[in-house]
């Protein structure tokens, strides 16, 4: 008789919460699978992770590469099902949506959302269970959202914010038409984490990129307030153990967020001019400063 293999596809594996879920996975005996866009990644982090950890070099835009790794992960699991796909694999280009290069805007949603779309076809049928087999349950998929980024539209964060914003529909969605495969559906929303997702967002952001528009002095708080966060943020490792959590619960929750509940929902159901008018006054986005620009 085969052994049974506990194994999971995480996407996004390089850094931060990917690489984080990798490590916590192995530990508990799991065969991991994850994606890295680029070969060298693929072979640093075999190295790291060790035997039982296979790296896919794929972009998540990419179905043919998708569809190749499908059969490289098939191949691998033999009579196994696949336990639980992690659509973790994510970029974040901040700015003003008046500015924002249309292209830009297109990749986050390709990368964050398109990406999501692409590799939960990809995966799905090897999260059915099979019948006649050792093992007959049926897989999770877990979708890496924000506890604001998902719910609240800020500032500079309109790609961002689009992109969770739609994750959260599309997982409500497919959770609902998963019921008939048993293929249960989480959301894991964290708030401010320290992720290299921010580094590399910082890259794209460029301070003084609009510097002489009325978003000059907002935008420069906003990177600031970037910076604290991404220093002062979740461990990936606190992410990757509510992952843990949601994959093997015999009843995982719909959505998994690391903020007080309470204060979430204040946020969530406050008034939205209320909203606009507090994260507008903190930023100076109230109109006073700006009338400079239009004398």
């Amino acid at each position: 008789m085969e052994s049974i293999i506990k194994s999971i596809v995480v996407t996004g594996a390089s850094s931060g919460i990917g690489l984080s879920i990798c490590k916590l996975f192995l530990k508990r005996g799991y065969v991991v699978f994850g994606t890295v866009r680029k070969k060298n990644q693929s072979s640093n982090l075999k190295k790291l992770l060790g035997d039982n950890f296979f790296p896919l070099v794929l972009d998540v835009r990419d179905k043919k590469a998708i569809s190749e790794s499908v059969l490289t992960v098939k191949k691998h699991l033999g009579h196994n099902s696949l336990t639980a796909l992690i659509n973790n694999a994510g970029i974040a280009i901040l700015g003003p949506i008046e500015f924002l290069d249309p292209a830009v805007f297109q990749r986050q949603i390709e990368t964050n959302l398109i990406g999501t779309l692409n590799c939960t076809q990809a995966f799905l049928p090897l999260l059915k269970a099979k019948k006649n087999t050792t093992r007959p349950t049926n897989g999770r998929i877990i979708n890496i959202s924000s506890a604001l980024g998902g719910k609240i539209g800020y500032p500079f964060y309109g790609a961002y914010c689009s992109s969770k914003h739609a994750i959260e529909g599309f997982s409500e969605a497919l959770r609902r038409e998963l019921t008939i495969h048993k293929v249960f559906v989480s959301i894991i929303a964290p708030g401010a984490i320290q992720t290299p997702i921010w580094d590399k967002a910082e890259n794209d952001i460029l301070i003084n990129k609009y510097e002489g528009t009325v978003y000059e002095s907002a935008y420069k708080k906003m990177v600031s307030d970037m910076k604290k966060l991404g220093a002062n943020g979740l461990q990936p490792e606190t992410v990757a153990k509510k992952v843990i959590q949601a994959v093997e619960t015999q009843k995982p929750k719909l959505r998994y967020t690391f903020i007080n509940e309470l204060s979430l929902n204040l946020l969530y159901f406050a008034p939205r001019r209320l909203l606009d008018r507090l994260i507008t006054k903190y930023l100076g986005l109230t109109g006073k400063k700006i009338e400079k620009y239009f004398d």
